[in-house]
């Protein structure tokens, strides 16, 4: 449990600095009509981070949610 909140933590300090860069642009690859999915989230991490990979899908999304609500709003 205590390396999973580690996880997500760290996970929302890494994608910080893409979405300042970005802004609300960098969360369409992770769209699909409008909700965000985590295949594609998946795939890109495997590039960039894969340690993310241990989080499960529910995880990544809700750390991906609070990234577009504390970096973009």
């Amino acid at each position: 449990m205590e390396q999973r909140i580690r996880l997500r933590s760290q996970l929302l300090e890494f994608l910080k600095f893409r979405v300042l860069a970005a802004q609300d642009s960098f969360f369409i690859q992770f769209e699909d009509q409008g909700q965000l999915v985590a295949e594609p989230l998946r795939t890109w991490l495997a590039s960039v981070w894969p340690g993310a990979l241990a989080l499960n899908d529910q995880d990544l999304l809700e750390v991906l949610q609070q990234a577009r609500m504390l970096y973009v709003n």
